[in-house]
């Protein structure tokens, strides 16, 4: 009886949530920004993400890292605000704004009450398109970023995955780190970031999400009369990049200062257009279900366990997927067991017993986890902001839908495809070796 008092509850929650949900309206403006707007009445805030095609895949080996530096240089004021009024505005008005970079994008967001969001409209569309990289401000910004790179670099799993990058994305620019490096950011030129600037940041290169307590149709009058009126720009031509691991039996190894010996296995996985995809990403799922997963059992059985923590996860860039295995050990002489393991568990994948519960629970867990995502209006946004630059929002609007469909032969049929052949790349960062006497 408890327990389907307990369903009853979850159900007429979600259903409150969905009541508070208004309609969602696509729209791109005359100048190629492209613009969704998401009603959520459950509380009276509106939360922005802005998201720029600019991160350290768009750069090169000459200016790795002028993007984040760019991010940091956008909170420094514009032709109409002060850094002091464009930083404090927003608290004033009872908002928050802040900014993230990484390899696809740079996103821009604020958080306000719903009352101060025309205000925010204003300032953030000013901070995109007017901003003026003061260089006096140049030195403070270097200082910070150089600040970051160090402690990084003294982080052991930061080490790790640079390394990683470097095998897996080896030849193309997703092999460079988001903050790049300390002597291009100590002496980057102003006029080479300002041209970087003015070549990225425009509106027919931004996609933008708004989520919170608006009416839609009155709101796309806002978007346009804030962010409509800057004038698209001449994009570079970007260059499609396929990833080719270098897939084999070998494990490489690479040592470093560290207690923990990071383990990280990738293989192929279907693109995100591919109907395999969510057979693939339902699986992925499944695996990386704590306790419950098959392959956590496997590697945590005995009183020796081969592994202290693991994740599974499908990454779904625009160009291509890849399915990661991470997992961390105590003990860097358990590596070759767990990557034999491991990569004897995905080529028998096809054989693994999958029942339909098994699928429905990750249905709803999924269905449960957007709708409690959008009560969490400054987390939405950044959380869909990968999927919403790669691969649209559509992809983001029928996502549940999509694994709904999926059958337990679905998906031992694209495991059989995508895995049976033992195709993957091993790699670990284990501590220095020491010699024996």
């Amino acid at each position: 009886m408890r327990k389907y008092l307990l369903i009853s509850i979850i159900m007429l929650m979600i259903f409150y949530l969905q009541l508070q949900a208004g309609k969602t309206v696509q729209l791109t403006l005359d100048n190629g920004m492209v613009v969704i707007l998401k009603e959520n009445h459950s509380t009276a805030m509106v939360s922005s993400i802005v998201c720029v095609r600019a991160g350290s895949k768009f750069e090169d080996q000459s200016n790795n890292g002028f993007t984040h530096f760019l991010e940091h240089l956008l909170f420094n004021g514009t032709k109409n605000r002060s850094r002091l009024e464009l930083n404090e505005g927003f608290k004033e008005h009872g908002g928050y704004i802040n900014a993230f970079t990484r390899k696809d994008l740079t996103g821009y967001l604020f958080v306000i009450p719903s009352k101060f969001v025309e205000y925010a409209l204003d300032a953030q569309a000013d901070q995109l398109f007017n901003s003026t990289l003061p260089e006096e401000e140049f030195p403070k910004e270097r200082k910070i970023v150089i600040e970051e790179i160090k402690m990084n670099n003294d982080d052991p799993e930061y080490r790790a995955e640079m390394f990683f990058d470097s095998l897996i994305y080896q030849g193309t620019p997703y092999t460079q780190t988001v903050l790049g490096y300390k002597d291009i950011i100590a002496s980057i030129p102003r006029e080479k970031v300002w041209a970087y600037y003015k070549e990225r940041y425009v509106p027919n290169n931004m996609i933008a999400l708004f989520i919170g307590d608006f009416q839609a149709d009155a709101f796309a009058r806002l978007i346009d009369k804030y962010y409509g009126i800057y004038p698209p720009g001449k994009l570079p031509k970007q260059p499609t990049y396929k990833i080719n691991p270098p897939y084999s039996k070998k494990i490489y190894i690479k040592e470093f200062p560290t207690d923990v010996t990071y383990v990280h296995i990738v293989f192929p996985a279907p693109r995100y257009e591919d109907p395999d995809y969510y057979s693939i990403d339902v699986l992925c799922q499944i695996l990386d279900a704590g306790e419950t997963s098959p392959l956590y059992k496997v590697l945590t059985k005995g009183d020796d366990p081969l592994i202290t923590s693991m994740s599974i996860y499908l990454e779904t860039q625009h160009d291509f997927s890849l399915l990661h295995f991470s997992a961390n050990t105590n003990d860097p002489r358990k590596v070759e067991r767990i990557v034999t393991l491991v990569s004897r568990f995905f080529t028998d994948a096809s054989n693994l017993p999958i029942d339909k519960k098994q699928l429905k629970r990750i249905v709803v867990k999924n269905k449960t986890d957007q709708i409690y995502l959008e009560e969490k209006l400054h987390y939405y946004g950044v959380i869909q902001a990968p999927k919403l630059v790669n691969c649209g929002y559509n992809f983001i609007l029928r996502y549940v839908q999509n694994l709904s469909r999926v059958k337990p032969q679905d998906i031992q049929k694209a495991a059989g495809k995508y895995f049976s052949q033992r195709k993957y790349l091993a790699m670990a960062m284990v501590p220095p070796i020491q010699e024996e006497n």
